[in-house]
């Protein structure tokens, strides 16, 4: 009866040793969120979502393993990093572009559109391409071609430098406030610059603009054409935010995401490579793998180079183009025929990934204090404040330092005072 007993005991212990089908066993760990500086509500709310859905929790199914769709430029990261490369490469004449190709992405009509809007001046677009073209014909012509004599030092004390540096970004703002333009043609034109580079080229790029920028104060800067130079437009100026920051508590969501079986996607309105820099594993702290950033891409030459045409068949990653590219990538792709459980925005461009997907659980919306459809969607955060489990939630930061604060309210940049809406 003893020895019956005792290989009872041995054979229940071997049993404990063996693997289960439950959840938990296929978690790294049982993480909750750092505190960081989440504001309580919103950190609650973030930790509940994990130990429900996450790996170990009530609803977790590993047949359907959730998976989240974060934003890149102003939510994952403070400011928007491509901007900061178009600026880098601008500064730094960087440009491996024909004149013939540069001057064949300068359209002096867009979708019947001539001018840009009244906040650019109700600029005609002959005009200020003319100016551009003649700009880079010399930039090219003196430093950038072959046959190119001067030093970059040189070039800068130009007009022509100091006009192209200033024109480009206002055309590009331009293109994206002004209605029958907008983002859909903005945002994959000022990409076409980048002609003429490689992706490895670019990646190297855009590596130096994030380490430049992750060192530079974060202050609001202006340019002005210079005055000597006869122009059609004349006389314009373009106003920046510049630097970069990393958002801790979005590297650290990340990485709890991924311990628990919750997998990340990165959806982006900016170029794939430049994300895959700033995101990519073992790089700045994020650990995004480059298979799960959907974002801008680019048509290639035979060479392997870009040239200044967007991807033949891959949608625009702006608006109902991040839900197409959930649904074909994702999806379709990768089989996961399932909504996502979660998603964090910031702007108009993420609306539709925000509020398409009837069973996400849960977005997170970083506080810019804006109106238009994300400001109604910050209204409803607002009005869901006191729900148990609310579909958003409001998170506010201090933009004149890249610091999230611990509540909804954010700093605007240039201002010291909270304001929580529009």
């Amino acid at each position: 009866m003893m020895k019956n007993s005792h290989s009872a005991i041995i054979i229940f212990c071997l049993l404990l040793l063996l693997p289960t089908s439950c959840g938990k066993c296929e978690c790294i760990g049982q993480d909750s969120l750092d505190r960081l500086n989440w504001s309580e509500r919103n950190y609650q709310v973030l930790n509940s979502l994990i130990d429900d859905y996450g790996c170990g929790g009530k609803y977790y199914n590993k047949d359907r393993k959730p998976y989240a769709v974060l934003d890149w430029d102003q939510t994952c990261a403070h400011f928007d990093t491509e901007e900061a490369l178009m600026r880098y490469q601008l500064f730094n004449l960087r440009f491996k572009i024909s004149k013939e190709q540069f001057a064949g992405i300068l359209l002096d009509n867009i979708n019947g559109v001539t001018k840009l809007s009244g906040g650019y001046n109700n600029m005609p677009l002959a005009d200020i391409n003319q100016d551009l073209i003649a700009d880079y014909n010399f930039l090219y012509d003196n430093f950038l071609g072959t046959n190119g004599k001067m030093t970059l030092s040189d070039i800068k004390a130009t007009p022509q430098y100091k006009d192209f540096i200033v024109k480009i970004p206002f055309l590009y703002d331009g293109y994206c406030a002004t209605s029958g333009i907008g983002d859909q043609y903005g945002y994959p034109w000022v990409l076409y610059l980048l002609a003429g580079h490689t992706i490895s080229e670019v990646k190297e790029m855009a590596a130096e603009t994030i380490s430049y920028e992750l060192r530079n104060q974060l202050s609001r800067q202006t340019l002005i054409s210079p005055l000597e130079l006869s122009t059609k437009t004349g006389v314009l100026s373009y106003s920046y935010k510049s630097g970069l920051r990393v958002f801790p508590e979005m590297q650290n969501l990340i990485s709890t995401f991924k311990k628990r079986g919750i997998e990340v996607f990165i959806v982006s309105a900016s170029y794939k490579p430049v994300i895959e820099v700033f995101s990519g594993i073992g790089t700045y702290g994020y650990n995004v793998p480059s298979d799960h950033v959907l974002a801008m891409e680019l048509d290639l030459d035979a060479g392997g180079r870009i040239v200044p045409m967007y991807k033949p068949r891959w949608v625009k990653t702006v608006r109902q183009g991040k839900v197409d590219a959930i649904e074909s990538v994702i999806k379709q792709g990768l089989r996961k025929n399932w909504d996502p459980l979660f998603s964090a925005v910031d702007s108009d461009g993420d609306y539709e990934m925000a509020t398409k997907f009837p069973g996400m659980k849960l977005v997170l919306i970083w506080n810019r204090v804006k109106g238009g459809d994300i400001g109604k969607l910050c209204i409803k955060a607002v009005e869901q404040s006191g729900e148990l489990n609310p579909k958003y939630i409001l998170q506010g930061r201090d933009e004149n330092t890249g610091i999230v604060l611990p509540c909804s309210e954010s700093i605007i940049f240039g201002k010291s005072e909270k304001q929580l809406l529009q």
